[in-house]
Parts: C-alpha cells; sequence; structure tokens
C-alpha cells in the first residue's frame, strides 16, 4: 500500500513538471500565421483597438509634416506594443537601426547645410515618416498576439483599399493598374489565406495574375506570376518527391532567385511577343532598344543611384536637395545607359523639391546615409529569412509570397513613400516568433476565426 502511495504521488509530481515544462502550443497556417495559446482570453476593447489601428494605419490619413493619423496611434500605443519586439528575433535591431538611421538623417542635413538647400518641411516629413514607419510596424506586430495573421493582413488591407483615391491623374484610364491593384490583392489573398485551402491561394492568384497581364500592369504581372509558381510549387506531392524538397531557408532564396531570372525573361518573351497587348509591346521594345535592359530601361533612377553613391558614398540628408555638382553626377550615371536626363523628369520629379531615387533602397541611403543603407539591408534580410522558413516548411500563404515579392521587387525598384505601408505588413507577418512551432492542424472552420467573441480556450487556432 505504501509503495503504491510513493508510485501515485511520483507519477503525479512527474506529470506537474512535465506540465511546467511543456512549451506554450503555437498553431501554424502557411503564412506563419499563429496566435499564442494562453489561459487568459483576449478581452474584446484590446482586438478593436487593434483592429482600428490597423485600418487607420492602412488608410494612412495624412497630416502635416508627414504624419498621420495612424502613426500618431502607433505612437501613442508604444507602451503596449513595445515588449512585443523581445519576442522575435531581429525586430528590435530593425527598430534600433530604424531610430539611429533617423538622427543620421538630420545630421547630414546639418551638415551639408553651407553647399546644400535644406528644406525644413522635408527634413520633418521624411524623419517623423520613418519613424512613423518603425513604430507601425511595432504595433502590427503587437497585433499578431491578439488576432491570426490572416485577420491582420484583411483588416489592414481593407484599410488599403479605404485610401484608393481618385486623384492620380491615369487613374481612369486604368483603374486596376494606378488604384486598385494592390489593395485588392492583399484584401483577396487575404480571405483565400483565412478560408485556408491551397487551392483557394491558386484559384485567387492566377485570377490576380490575368487581371494584371490584359490591364497592361507588367510589373504586378510579374510580381504575381511568380507568386503563382511559388504557390502551385507548395501543392506538389512532398512525400513522392522527398529528394526535390528544399528544406534551408538560404536554399530557397537561392531557389527563388533563380526561378524570378526566369520569370523574368519569360515574361520579358511574352511583352516582346504581343501576349500583353501591343501597347505595352512597343513601350518593352523601346526601352529595350534605349537602355539594353527592361529593368535599366524601365527604372533609369538605377543609374542616377549608383552614380550618386560613387560620388558621395555616405547619402545626402533627410532634407537635403542636389546641388549642381550632385545633379550632373545624377545626370551623368543616366545618360551612360542612353536615357536623355534632359527631359524635365529628372528635375522636376526626382530632384525638384527632394530627393526620389524611386527605390526603397537608394531613398534610404540617400536620405539616411549609411545607417539608412544599412536598415534596408536588415529589412530584406528580415524578409528573406522570414519566407525562406516558410516555403522550406511548406507554410507560405500566398498574401505572404505576393507581399514579400512586392518587397523584392520595390527595394530595388519603388519609392520609398509608395512603398512604406507594404514594409509595415510585410516586416509584421515575416518575423518569426521565438519558440518551438507545431504542425498546423489539419482543418479549421472559417466561422471560429472571427477576432470578435471568441475565447481563445474554446476558437479554432489560425
Amino acid at each position: 500500500m505504501r509503495e503504491t502511495t510513493k508510485q501515485a504521488v511520483t507519477k503525479q509530481r512527474s506529470s506537474a513538471r512535465q506540465t511546467r515544462e511543456r512549451p506554450v502550443p503555437l498553431a501554424v497556417n502557411p503564412g506563419h500565421d499563429r496566435v499564442p495559446s494562453t489561459e487568459v482570453a483576449v478581452p474584446r476593447s484590446t482586438k478593436i483597438i487593434a483592429v482600428l489601428v490597423l485600418v487607420l494605419i492602412g488608410l494612412r490619413l495624412d497630416l502635416p509634416l508627414g504624419i498621420t493619423v495612424g502613426y500618431l496611434a502607433a505612437a501613442a500605443l508604444i507602451p503596449l506594443w513595445l515588449p512585443t519586439l523581445g519576442r522575435y528575433p531581429g525586430a528590435l535591431t530593425l527598430v534600433l537601426v530604424g531610430f539611429v538611421a533617423v538622427g543620421s538623417g538630420i545630421w547630414l542635413s546639418v551638415l551639408a547645410a553651407p553647399t546644400h538647400v535644406i528644406v525644413t518641411s522635408e527634413l520633418a516629413g521624411n524623419s517623423i515618416g520613418l519613424a512613423g514607419l518603425l513604430c507601425s510596424f511595432g504595433f502590427v506586430l503587437w497585433t499578431r498576439s491578439v488576432l491570426p495573421d490572416s485577420w491582420v493582413a484583411l483588416w489592414f488591407g481593407l484599410g488599403l483599399l479605404g485610401s484608393v483615391t481618385t486623384d492620380n491623374a491615369r487613374f481612369f484610364d486604368n483603374p486596376w493598374r494606378f488604384g486598385f491593384s494592390f489593395a485588392l490583392t492583399v484584401v483577396i489573398l487575404a480571405i483565400a489565406h483565412i478560408l485556408d485551402r491551397r487551392w483557394f491561394d491558386l484559384f485567387a492568384v492566377l485570377g490576380l495574375t490575368v487581371l494584371s497581364m490584359i490591364t497592361d500592369a507588367r510589373s504586378s504581372f510579374a510580381i504575381l506570376l511568380l507568386t503563382l509558381i511559388l504557390v502551385a510549387w507548395q501543392m506538389r506531392p512532398t512525400s513522392r518527391l522527398r529528394s526535390l524538397r528544399v528544406r534551408s531557408g538560404a536554399g530557397v532564396v537561392v531557389a527563388i532567385g533563380v526561378l524570378a531570372i526566369v520569370v523574368y525573361n519569360l515574361g520579358q518573351a511574352a511583352i516582346v511577343a504581343g501576349l500583353l497587348g501591343e501597347a505595352t509591346r512597343a513601350r518593352t521594345i523601346d526601352q529595350l532598344n534605349t537602355a539594353g535592359s527592361l529593368i535599366l530601361g524601365g527604372r533609369p533612377e538605377l543609374a542616377a543611384t549608383a552614380s550618386l553613391m560613387a560620388h558621395q558614398s555616405y547619402g545626402f540628408g533627410a532634407g537635403t536637395l542636389l546641388n549642381p555638382t550632385d545633379l550632373l553626377a545624377a545626370k551623368t550615371g543616366m545618360a551612360s545607359i542612353s536615357y536623355d536626363p534632359d527631359n524635365g523628369y529628372v528635375e522636376n520629379y526626382m530632384f525638384g523639391g527632394n530627393i526620389e531615387l524611386h527605390s526603397v533602397l537608394g531613398d534610404l541611403w540617400a536620405r539616411f546615409g549609411i545607417p539608412g543603407f544599412l536598415l534596408a539591408v536588415v529589412i530584406l534580410f528580415l524578409v528573406l529569412r522570414g519566407v525562406g522558413a516558410a516555403v522550406a516548411a511548406n507554410r507560405a500563404s500566398g498574401i505572404l509570397l505576393f507581399l514579400v515579392v512586392n518587397t523584392v521587387w520595390v527595394f530595388f525598384f519603388g519609392p520609398l513613400y509608395t512603398a512604406a505601408r507594404l514594409l509595415i505588413l510585410v516586416l509584421a507577418l515575416t518575423l518569426i516568433r521565438k519558440g518551438p512551432v507545431l504542425p498546423r492542424p489539419a482543418h479549421r472552420r472559417v466561422a471560429a476565426l472571427f477576432p470578435f467573441g471568441k475565447s481563445p480556450k474554446t476558437a479554432t487556432r489560425d
């Protein structure tokens, strides 16, 4: 009897110890869609705050000096989201490097004042814009602890959709390309992700790819085509093709890079063959004849960026305008690819009242110097590391893949201002939370995902 009692006590202690040491389970779906399990229900008011600020950040309601309503809300809630940074490797580094870059941009402008024109409004706008981006990233990262990732993307996407305006002079010529393309793609793919079926992802991306093809949206077509291939690749029967599985995140990134080159060449061939319309074909052939490359012909700002980096490697400053010597260096670089820099575009758009190099990398470097360049590298590294891990584990959703491919594109070919909301969302969704990962559940009910009114103890996890 005494021996039996002793064995029972030992068993109870062992069970208690295992319970204490067991890691908090994480339900994972294809896009690192994880909400930590907890015994404490998330208050409805907390979820409402998360949703409202997500929409506000996506909306980008502009106030003076680069401030937005969403940036203000995210900054006011710093005590709420700041502890979250420590739970995601790389998040704190990103924010610290970002704020060092803000200080660098101000310091460079002060140094340049004797030889350059300093525009105070640009200095304030660019500095506040980067600080707001960092605060918004921290907030959206925090929302992953109270909402499923798919719903984070959906609410953010609805904010993006609400911000679409007809102010662009070319909107009515092509509403999809110059208005709804990015926002609607985020919303549609987020819904497909909520439904949690690979086929929904595949058909959603396929439909969007065809739509971009027939609306003369070359970059969107290429981005969605690559996304489509990656979604289809993850649907392969891995049990039969074990030798073809790529387990390394770095290997996945290399494979995606090779695939991107293939897609680029196939897309260029399709355009030249007239599959995307005669107007697109004529424009593409003209750019190929001018620069010898579709990328350089379509983005001559790259040549200006390279020339300016060689001319003044430490950057210019958040409020600095180019002086005549700097402008000549930029034009010389553009002329080297047979582009005519004296057409008004360079003086009026690129360097008229600011420095706009039409790439996240170029803009961060020019405005914030070496720390800005380092920030760009950190952003790219974190995004590629996250997607590499997701694809290697066969868990990357269509929305995650689309956001990452889009980010790599704007890193080299898109202005920082228009890319800001994309960077906020993709960084928040691709960072990998510390802790163990359990296999995703085989099935879940869509109704259980609605982010209001269910306790985490009873709701099916996304």
